[in-house]
């Protein structure tokens, strides 16, 4: 039985310069990573004390089999969202296996 069940892409988006620097291309974004993860989302959404916006963003821990090269800058495409990367991935064993796991968050409507 495998633990992971989750269609999950990761994306890479091409630095490009513009008037200000350097920033991501979104609009064409490459595959970095295809496979089966598992993803577990937070059984919570926090939204803002104030109602000036209309927004929850939700959180979930992401694990990808393996050494998965992935940048803090990337995106995750997970449960038909994308989600952003908090921070960098870390290197995590459970017995003789290794995993990269993710921490993301997407804001919602």
């Amino acid at each position: 039985m495998s633990l992971l069940n989750d269609p999950i892409r990761v994306l890479r988006a091409p630095l490009v310069e513009d008037g200000y620097g350097q920033r991501r291309d979104w609009r064409s974004p490459s595959v970095v990573w295809t496979g089966l993860g598992a993803g577990v989302p937070y059984s919570r959404a926090s939204k803002p004390d104030e109602a000036v916006r209309e927004t929850a963003t939700n959180k979930a821990t992401i694990y990808l089999p393996g050494d998965v090269a992935v940048d803090s800058a990337d995106r995750v495409e997970f449960h038909g969202q994308l989600w952003h990367l908090e921070g960098a991935a870390w290197k995590w064993k459970l017995g003789s296996r290794q995993f990269t796991m993710l921490q993301a968050k997407v804001v919602t409507k």
